[in-house]
């Protein structure tokens, strides 16, 4: 187990006491079980087998009281289910205090908690990988997909703009985007994730152009939601990135400090965006190449 020294350095002297009292009693207990296992004679068995009891009792004892303590205080200690963050800093409602600069990751969606699936969405639909190619530059490569995430227009109305960019396929489009269920997929390193990072103290939101449908479409992969603390959903608030307005939204809903929050984006020029008003940001290749962009920031988890 490695010990942050900066944090045990701020231990309150009360606490270091009762330790090393627990800590005495336990070694006295085993000195007088050796004692009496080396020395004791025939009359020494009821003390003998006291002692063992003892020894595994007063650990057990030790465990429960600070387990209550924890419990009813809400303040993490070395028995809490949490274990792990009892040598890491809490503030007065026993929640971690991240050790860097950074205190909240937010996070893009497609193509970072989830896999923005589109091709296999038109290839399961029986089309080859030409046909899906000449659909893809109508729908999800064409400037008009954004009207998705932006939430002011209807299914109808948005399908009707894919067909005006492919007239010739209009029967195609129709049938294929009458819903885009299917078209997000899980990844399953998501709420492991945002677990992770939660439990070492980082407040964890959202950010996505992201629409209704594929919302409400794809249940499964969008699971994930409820694991953070919140974030933004293009479509609720009809603005969408990369203009200010939505970074601005966010930072007021959830009162962040620019230069204490990270932003992770599969695209440049929304991370561009975040940067120019002071946030952090990491362009998102793969997990690795983020994790260690986000330990050189100071983001432990």
């Amino acid at each position: 187990m490695v010990f942050n020294m900066k944090n045990d350095s701020q231990t309150p002297m009360y606490k270091r006491v009762l330790a090393l009292v627990g800590l005495g009693l336990i070694a006295v207990l085993i000195v007088a079980f050796l004692l009496v296992a080396l020395f004791g004679g025939p009359d020494s068995k009821d003390l003998f087998m006291g002692l063992a009891g003892l020894i595994v009792a007063v650990p057990i004892l030790i465990w429960l009281l600070l387990w209550g303590l924890s419990a009813i205080t809400g303040r993490h200690n070395i028995a809490s289910f949490d274990a792990g963050s009892s040598n890491k800093r809490h503030d007065r409602f026993g929640n971690v205090i991240p050790d860097g600069k950074i205190n909240t990751v937010v996070f893009d969606i497609g193509n970072v908690l989830t896999d923005f699936a589109w091709e296999k969405f038109l290839l399961n639909k029986g089309y080859d990988k030409e046909m899906v190619q000449r659909m893809a530059k109508a729908t999800v490569m064409s400037e008009d997909w954004v009207e998705y995430d932006k939430g002011n227009l209807s299914n109808d109305e948005i399908v009707a703009k894919f067909v005006e960019n492919d007239p010739e396929i209009e029967a195609d489009l129709k049938k294929s985007f009458v819903n885009i269920d299917g078209i997000i997929e899980k990844r399953d390193r998501a709420i492991p994730w945002i677990k992770a990072l939660k439990a070492a103290g980082y407040k964890v939101l959202y950010l996505s152009n992201f629409s209704k449908q594929a919302l409400e479409g794809n249940p499964e992969a969008m699971a994930f939601l409820d694991e953070t603390d919140g974030g933004i959903l293009s479509y609720r608030d009809h603005e969408v990135k990369p203009y200010p307005e939505i970074y601005k939204l966010l930072e007021e809903r959830y009162e962040l400090v620019p230069e204490k929050t990270v932003f992770i984006d599969d695209t440049p020029v929304n991370i561009r965006a975040a940067k120019a008003r002071g946030w952090k940001g990491i362009v998102y290749k793969d997990y690795k190449q983020v994790e260690e962009e986000l330990r050189q920031m100071g983001v432990n988890y």
